[in-house]
């Protein structure tokens, strides 16, 4: 009986031990499978100081011999290379990439321009990452005025509480959220911050703030406050999602002889469908008989001059233009001309004014209008630039996110070791007119931009007596 007793005991012990060992690789699997799900490639994985060392290094030299004038955008010279000092003392042992991001980001905000940072990742990575199972902060969000707003749900379906201020983020003030985020957010000025954030938020706050499986979001009420308990949702954010060519080129004739031709970016994957519809579009305007065309570039960050030139210009310039004046610029190996030494600095201006097609069968002569907003940036500012200094129209809206003096011509480098991806720009140029302005590009006619609207600015502008 005793030897019995014992070997049930022995049994007995041996199944509690395989059932723990069972349990535990459970939960080990499902935690590694938790893991994975959230996983942001190359931000997910660890890395050495010494390798985390190399790439700075690298990033170092690599911008140096980029960018031709950092004090173009960098106020004080001192306290940024102070920056990169105190980053560099401080790597001292292995980090995970979101960790590093946190630290290297931080010099986005100093570096003060939307050509001069490093990436958060790009919207293909986070499309990829969020099909794999990453969940991220449960609405699309504005901000105005350093001010959180709900403008949707995650992916852009409407919310029950659009418009509604958030106040605090699982126990955090929004100020302090929005103080984060903003200084790891590239840009010149900080309604351009403002504008990208919108649109980034929720890929910069798990940047910032990890994984977070649950959110206790507060909002402001008139006399009190509510607030929501979230769950992380597994949703690609309305920024990341693949858009057809209509979100980014259409033309909307309207019954009063009035025209919107929206336009939110210059460069397409397929050239000649944009030319095409450029052509087309301006024959409609003409058998429309429109004697008013808005150009809405409110939401246009940038992208190649010639789509403008050849896009736009082509059928509503009526006199010589150019589109800037003096530049400076950093030669490269890949577009030296000969006679030029790589590496060096140059200045110069351009003088070669191009030629408007007169006898052009769709030239428009009728008034001109073009919408800028704070997301008007890189060649959509020197578009805006050539388009006030030549008075081919007026300038309505918001001043642009990008200063006037633009730079341009960026270069892109994916560090060695932990993948990061940088950005840095190879020449400035100053508008048309000669005028070395650092500001943004003023509109003629101001107006205010509602950032829970993105047709706010179009709607005004069809208010307005022009």
């Amino acid at each position: 009986m005793i030897t019995q007793l014992r070997q049930t005991t022995t049994k007995n012990n041996f199944f509690s031990k395989l059932k723990t060992t069972l349990a535990s690789s459970l939960l080990l699997l499902s935690s590694q499978a938790s893991y994975a799900a959230n996983a942001l490639g190359h931000f997910s994985q660890t890395y050495t100081a010494a390798e985390i060392q190399a790439d700075l290094a690298q990033w170092v030299n690599w911008l140096h011999s980029t960018h031709p004038d950092l004090t173009h955008s960098i106020d004080d010279i001192d306290a940024f290379y102070a920056q990169i000092a105190a980053l560099r003392s401080s790597i001292t042992t292995p980090m995970t990439g979101e960790s590093l991001w946190r630290e290297l980001a931080k010099l986005n905000a100093t570096m003060a321009d939307g050509h001069l940072s490093f990436s958060a990742g790009k919207y293909a990575q986070w499309r990829e990452w969020v099909a794999n199972g990453a969940r991220l902060f449960p609405f699309e969000i504005a901000i105005n005025s350093e001010r959180l707003f709900i403008k949707s749900k995650l992916g852009g379906e409407a919310s029950p509480f659009q418009g509604q201020q958030i106040t605090h983020i699982n126990g955090t003030p929004a100020s302090e959220v929005l103080s984060a985020l903003l200084q790891r957010t590239e840009g010149d000025n900080l309604a351009f911050r403002e504008a990208l954030l919108s649109l980034r938020f929720p890929m910069i706050y798990r940047m910032q703030y990890g994984q977070q499986d649950n959110f206790e979001v507060t909002l402001a009420t008139k006399n009190t406050s509510t607030t929501l308990s979230l769950s992380a949702l597994n949703i690609a954010p309305h920024s990341i999602k693949v858009k057809p060519f209509e979100h980014y080129f259409n033309l909307q004739l309207l019954e009063d002889q009035q025209a919107i031709l929206t336009v939110k970016s210059f460069g397409w994957d397929e050239p000649k469908k944009y030319f095409q519809f450029m052509e087309q579009a301006f024959k409609k305007i003409k058998a429309n008989n429109t004697q008013h065309l808005l150009i809405d570039i409110s939401e246009n960050t940038g992208g190649d001059d010639i789509y403008w030139m050849d896009g736009i210009l082509k059928y509503i310039a009526q006199q010589p233009y150019k589109q800037g004046s003096h530049y400076i610029g950093k030669i490269l190996a890949k577009y030296r001309d000969p006679g030029e030494v790589i590496g060096s600095v140059v200045t110069g201006s351009l003088t070669r004014m191009i030629q408007p097609k007169k006898n052009h069968s769709l030239l428009y002569t009728g008034k001109v209008s073009v919408i800028t907003g704070p997301l008007t940036y890189s060649s959509a500012v020197l578009f805006a630039n050539t388009i006030q200094d030549h008075q081919f129209a007026k300038l309505i809206g918001t001043p642009t996110g990008g200063r006037s003096t633009q730079s341009g011509g960026i270069q892109f480098l994916t560090l060695k070791n932990t993948q990061f991806s940088a950005v840095a720009p190879r020449f400035v140029l100053v508008r048309p007119s000669g005028e070395k302005q650092m500001t943004p590009v003023q509109p003629d006619i101001a107006l205010t931009h509602d950032s829970l609207d993105d047709t706010s600015l179009v709607k005004q502008t069809l208010t307005q007596q022009l």
